[in-house]
């Protein structure tokens, strides 16, 4: 489930009105499509970006840098799914440009959106913004895996990994997972690997899907069952090094579902007093929070992972001048 177009409005209708947000960066994301309840709208803004784990996760990964600016931090809102998110930011585009000045708090060179690329593209609404679907915003922002040019001409941005999760699962985090957490990268690639015989979606758009990966020998792959023998035999390969490995590991992360085996992990106590689903998504909550705090939170303004490159361009909006 998803918001209405009716809710959806009435959301964005929040949103433009909450004095919260005069001066800040808002970035519209995926996640809970529950209607705000009418609590004070500071609060309401704190709440969710700390407890919803799409917002919750990329407010921790706030780079130390900005929280050391005098800047305010941006708000992060959920609005559903793919389709809603791109619905609201043409919504509250429209809506600030016709509504009084004192109607809105919305600085519309502070407003982003942030999107799963995934495997079903999706169009933008016919107007003013320059790109007509996500793939055409993807081509143009990514570049041999790496955002191109800083980001510059992008306030809808979508992750160059296929989820959200899988930055949860780069080779970066190898050393924490399996420190602290047990988990073991290579055979979760792996897992992900076979999955991919499973996904209609995936069997449907991995000729255009590869055009992600142009950049790395794999994209030669004429089929999927020859993609996973290439990637596994290249992998496993005695003269891999670690970099071949980390470089096919991101190669699977474009465009394999890291969703389903981030979702397989499960906490290692169990407890009576809560649904054991519950205890298990609390732990993956915890867990994602400590990548976002310790990794890309830590991470310089020119790294090259794409989501402290997407909050060096959100530092930029506060050169502009206000609209």
């Amino acid at each position: 489930m998803s918001f209405s177009d009716a809710e959806l409005e009435a959301h964005c209708d929040e949103i433009i009105k909450d004095p919260a947000i005069r001066n800040r960066v808002v970035v519209l994301c995926e996640g809970d499509s529950t209607p705000f309840k009418p609590t004070a709208n500071a609060a309401r803004i704190k709440a969710f970006a700390e407890t919803t784990q799409d917002s919750a996760f990329y407010y921790r990964a706030i780079p130390e840098w900005w929280r050391t600016t005098r800047r305010p931090e941006p708000s992060f809102y959920v609005c559903g799914n793919q389709e809603n998110v791109i619905k609201a930011y043409c919504y509250l585009n429209a809506k600030h440009q016709t509504v009084q000045p004192s109607e809105s708090y919305l600085s519309l060179n502070k407003l982003f959106a942030l999107i799963d690329i995934d495997l079903n593209n999706k169009k933008i609404p016919k107007g003013d913004y320059p790109f007509k679907d996500l793939w055409s915003i993807y081509q143009d922002l990514y570049q041999h895996g790496k955002v191109n040019n800083g980001g510059q001409g992008h306030a809808i941005w979508v992750t160059g990994l296929l989820h959200k999760e899988a930055y949860f699962l780069i080779p970066e985090m190898q050393d924490m997972l399996s420190q602290h957490y047990g988990l073991d990268l290579p055979s979760l690639y792996q897992n992900m690997l076979q999955d991919m015989n499973n996904r209609q979606d995936i069997r449907d758009n991995f000729t255009k899907a590869k055009n992600r990966i142009h950049h790395h020998h794999l994209s030669n792959s004429p089929s999927i069952e020859d993609f996973q023998n290439n990637w596994l035999d290249s992998f496993t390969h005695p003269q891999a090094t670690e970099a071949d490995k980390d470089a096919l590991a991101y190669i699977l992360l474009t465009f394999a579902k890291s969703k389903p085996e981030w979702e397989r992990i499960k906490s290692p106590n169990g407890s009576k007093m809560s649904p054991k689903a519950e205890i298990n998504t609390n732990y993956r909550n915890q867990l994602c929070f400590r990548i976002a705090k310790e990794f890309y939170a830590k991470e310089a303004p020119d790294s090259e992972h794409h989501l402290p490159r997407f909050f060096n361009r959100l530092s930029q909006a506060f050169k502009s001048p206000p609209q």
